[in-house]
C-alpha cells in the first residue's frame, strides 16, 4: 500500500515537473486569485505580484490556517511552501534555515526581528501563526528595507480587523504522537475579535499552546533541547497576544499594533544528552533532571504605529515609528564532559521609516520616485546568568536614504532601479573578551552605497521574463569576532562587513490552468563567514548559485496539483588564491528540497491536501566543521484536512503519516563521528504527529 502511494505521489511530482507551468506561490485555486494578491515588501509600496521585477513569494492566511493543522512554526511552514527556502531544523533555531544559502531579515509589519548585533535565530519564532494574516518572502538581496538583509526578507503581516461592527472567532486543538500519547500530548486555544466602527477598526487577538514531549518514529524521545539547534519546541508554554487600533479619515490612516510573544520551556527532561551515533542509527536522547539556572525562551514585545496619506503635495506618504525587545535565554549544555555556563540575549530596536511615493507627471513615461529614510537604533546586551560575560554590549545606529524609480516603458516593460546608503555606526566598549585579549573599545563605521536594478517583460500572452541585480549588506558575526577572536582594537572590526551582490532571471508562464516559474539565482560576497573544521571563524570570499522552480496545475475543477523545487550549491576561496575550491557547509547549502501537493475539494463542505517533501543527499568536499558529514535523504509525506461542521470547522492533520525515521538537515551536518559529536547532536525528527481542531466564527 505504501509502495503504490509513494509511486502515486512520485508520478504527480514528475507531471507537475514536466507540464513545467506554476506560479511563484503556488497554491490551491491560485489561478483564480492570484491577480488580486499584492505584496509591499518588494517595493515598500502595494504591487501586485504579476508586476513585481523580482522573485515573490505570498504565503497567504488561508495556507497558514491549513499548515498549522498540526501548529506547524512559521520556518517549517516556509519550507514546505517556498523556494530557495532551506529544510526545517524541527527545533527552535532558523540557524542552519538559510534563503538562497544566506541569512534573511525576518519582519512583523515591517518591524525589523533578526538580531543584527548579535543573530540568536530565533526571528521566526517571534509570534503565533495565529496572529498572522500572510507572509511574504522576497528572495535574493534586497535594499527595500536593508539592514541585514543578504539573502532576501521574510515579512510577516498580523492579521487585519474583519468587516462588521464585531466579529468573534474561537479556536480550540489537541495534537499527540501515538508513540506516547500521555506525554507528547499538547493543547491550544485561541480567541479573537475584530471590528469597524465608523472611522475606528480594531482587532484582539490571543493565543495559548500548552506543548508535551516529542518522539521520533522509532519512540525515542527527544532531547528538549536539541544540540546544534540550541532550544527545542518540547515541554513549552506559549502565549501570543496582538492588538491594533486603527483611525480612517478621508486621505488620513494612523493605526497602532502590539504584539507580545511569551514562550517559557520547562522540562524534566533536561539532563545529560548522549547516545547518539550515526553508525548505529540511534537517536540522542535527553536524562531526567535540568541542567538550567533559568527557565529557557523568548520574550519578544513589538509595538508599531504608522501613518499614511494618500495625497501629500501630490505624493503619498507613510511614516512608521516602531520599537521591538527580544530577551532569548538559551538553554544551559554539557557536552564533552563540561558544562556550559547559561546565558541570554537582550536586544532592544527602536526606529522609524519614511516612505514617500511621488508620481513624477513631467514625464511622457509613466514614472514613480519611491524614497525616504530609514532609521534604527540597536542595543543588544548578553546577560550574566550562572558567570559574568564576556561577551560586551553593543549599541548600533544605522541611517539609510534611498531612492528607487519606478519606470512602464511599455505597457509591457517594467524597470525599477535604485540606490540605498547604509550608514551604520557600532559603538563598543573597552572590554576583556573570552580569550582574555584586553580589547579597546570605539566606535566602527560602515558606510555603504547599494545599488538594485530590475526589470519585466511580457514576451507574450501567459509568457513573462524578469531579472535583475541586487546588493545587500549585513555587519557578520560581530559577537563571535569579539567574544573568541585575536582583536586588540574594535577598529579592526571595519573590515568586516560582508556585502553581497545577486543576480537573478526567471520566467512567468501561464496558460489554460497551469502556472509555473522557473529562476536561476547567483550571488557573491567578499567577506563571507564561514568555521573551519576545529570550529574557528573564517572570511573568505564566496558564491552560492542555484534553481528554483514553483509550478501549480489546476487538473480538474476540484483538485490540484503542484510543488516546488529547489538546488543549489556555493563555494568559497579558502586559500586566498582567487579561487572558489570549496564547498560551503550544509548549514548554509541544504540538499536538493522537492516538494508536492494534491488537493481535493471533492465536497463542497470540506478539502483534503496530501503534500511531500524530499530532502535530497549531499556530499561536500568542505574543510568546514558542518561540511565534514555527508547527508543523507529523506521523504516526508503529511495529510491535511478541512471540513464544515456544525457552525464551525473541523480540521485535522497528520504530520510524517508514514512515521519516517530521518535527522534533519542540520543534525546531520553537525554530527561529526570523528569528533564524537554525534553522540550529542544526531537527533532525529519527530514522528508521526496527529492533531485536531475546531474553530468558529460568529
Amino acid at each position: 500500500m505504501n509502495k503504490l502511494l509513494l509511486l502515486a505521489l512520485t508520478a504527480t511530482t514528475a507531471l507537475t515537473a514536466a507540464t513545467a507551468l506554476a506560479q511563484d506561490k503556488p497554491n490551491a485555486g491560485a489561478s483564480a486569485t492570484l491577480d488580486k494578491i499584492t505584496v509591499t515588501s518588494a517595493t515598500r509600496t502595494e504591487t501586485p505580484v504579476e508586476e513585481t521585477t523580482v522573485s515573490v513569494t505570498v504565503v497567504t492566511r488561508e495556507e497558514i490556517e491549513e499548515q498549522s493543522s498540526v501548529n506547524t512554526p512559521v520556518g517549517q511552514i516556509l519550507a514546505k511552501t517556498v523556494p530557495g527556502f532551506g529544510q526545517a531544523t524541527e527545533n527552535l533555531t532558523e540557524y542552519g534555515q538559510t534563503l538562497r544559502g544566506r541569512n534573511f531579515l525576518t519582519l512583523i509589519d515591517g518591524v525589523p526581528q533578526t538580531n543584527t548585533l548579535n543573530n540568536n535565530y530565533r526571528a521566526l519564532n517571534s509570534i503565533s501563526s495565529s496572529a498572522i494574516e500572510r507572509i511574504e518572502v522576497v528572495r535574493g538581496a534586497t535594499a527595500a528595507y536593508g539592514f541585514g538583509a543578504p539573502g532576501g526578507l521574510v515579512n510577516i503581516i498580523t492579521r487585519k480587523p474583519e468587516d462588521g461592527e464585531v466579529n468573534y472567532t474561537a479556536a480550540a486543538g489537541f495534537r499527540f504522537q501515538p508513540e506516547d500519547v500521555g506525554e507528547s500530548a499538547s493543547y491550544t486555544t485561541n480567541l479573537g475579535a475584530s471590528g469597524r466602527t465608523g472611522h475606528i477598526d480594531y482587532l484582539l487577538n490571543g493565543n495559548f499552546d500548552k506543548a508535551g514531549s516529542s518522539f521520533t518514529a522509532d519512540g525515542e524521545r527527544r532531547p528538549p533541547d536539541s544540540y546544534g539547534t540550541q532550544g527545542g519546541t518540547d515541554d513549552i508554554t506559549s502565549y501570543n497576544f496582538l492588538g491594533k487600533l486603527g483611525v480612517e479619515r478621508e486621505d488620513h490612516r494612523l493605526e497602532f499594533s502590539a504584539n507580545y510573544y511569551d514562550y517559557t520551556q520547562d522540562s524534566d527532561w533536561a539532563g545529560l544528552v548522549g547516545g547518539g551515533s550515526v553508525t548505529n542509527n540511534t537517536s540522542a536522547t535527553p536524562s531526567r533532571g535540568n541542567l538550567n539556572t533559568r527557565k529557557p525562551g523568548i520574550e519578544n514585545l513589538t509595538l508599531n504605529a504608522t501613518y499614511s496619506n494618500i495625497d501629500v503635495l501630490g505624493s503619498a506618504v507613510s511614516l512608521q515609528g516602531y520599537y521591538n525587545n527580544n530577551t532569548t535565554t538559551f538553554t544551559r549544555t554539557e557536552f564533552l564532559n563540561t558544562v556550559y555556563n547559561q546565558y541570554e540575549t537582550e536586544s532592544s530596536k527602536f526606529g522609524s521609516r519614511l516612505t514617500i511615493d511621488t508620481p513624477i507627471e513631467a514625464s511622457p513615461l509613466p514614472l514613480n520616485l519611491i524614497w525616504g529614510v530609514d532609521y534604527i537604533h540597536d542595543k543588544t546586551v548578553v546577560n550574566d546568568i550562572d558567570a559574568p560575560s564576556t561577551v560586551p554590549d553593543y549599541t548600533m545606529n544605522g541611517y539609510a536614504p534611498f531612492a528607487q524609480l519606478q519606470a512602464d516603458l511599455t505597457s509591457d516593460l517594467k524597470i525599477t532601479g535604485g540606490v540605498r546608503y547604509e550608514i551604520i555606526d557600532v559603538d563598543i566598549p573597552t572590554h576583556v573578551n573570552e580569550l582574555g585579549n584586553n580589547v579597546n573599545g570605539g566606535t566602527v563605521d560602515y558606510r555603504e552605497p547599494l545599488f538594485n536594478i530590475s526589470a519585466s517583460y511580457q514576451l507574450l500572452d501567459g509568457l513573462g521574463v524578469f531579472g535583475g541585480y541586487s546588493e545587500g549588506f549585513q555587519l557578520g558575526d560581530l559577537g563571535r569576532y569579539l567574544y573568541d577572536s585575536n582583536f586588540t582594537d574594535v577598529s579592526q572590526l571595519s573590515s568586516e562587513g560582508q556585502k553581497t551582490k545577486s543576480y537573478e532571471l526567471g520566467f512567468r508562464i501561464e496558460h489554460a490552468g497551469f502556472m509555473v516559474q522557473p529562476t536561476v539565482f547567483y550571488n557573491e560576497s567578499n567577506n563571507g563567514v564561514t568555521y573551519d573544521r576545529n570550529l574557528n571563524i573564517q572570511l573568505a570570499p564566496e558564491k552560492v548559485y542555484g534553481v528554483e522552480v514553483a509550478a501549480s496545475y489546476a487538473l480538474h475543477e476540484k483538485v490540484d496539483i503542484g510543488g516546488t523545487f529547489t538546488w543549489l550549491e556555493g563555494r568559497y576561496d579558502a586559500n586566498g588564491d582567487g579561487g572558489y575550491d570549496t564547498d560551503l557547509g550544509s548549514d548554509r547549502i541544504a540538499p536538493a528540497k522537492i516538494t508536492t501537493y494534491v488537493e481535493a475539494r471533492p465536497w463542497d463542505f470540506g478539502s483534503l491536501r496530501l503534500q511531500t517533501l524530499y530532502s535530497g543527499t549531499r556530499n561536500p568536499d568542505s574543510d568546514q566543521f558542518s561540511g565534514l558529514q555527508t547527508i543523507d535523504n529523506y521523504f516526508l509525506v503529511d495529510l491535511l484536512g478541512r471540513f464544515q461542521v456544525g457552525p464551525g470547522t473541523l480540521s485535522f492533520g497528520i504530520e510524517n503519516i508514514f512515521n519516517e525515521s530521518y535527522v534533519p538537515v542540520l543534525q546531520q551536518s553537525y554530527s561529526v563521528q570523528s569528533y564524537a559529536y554525534d553522540d550529542y547532536y544526531y537527533v532525529k525528527g519527530p514522528g508521526r504527529t496527529v492533531a485536531l481542531a475546531y474553530s468558529v466564527k460568529f
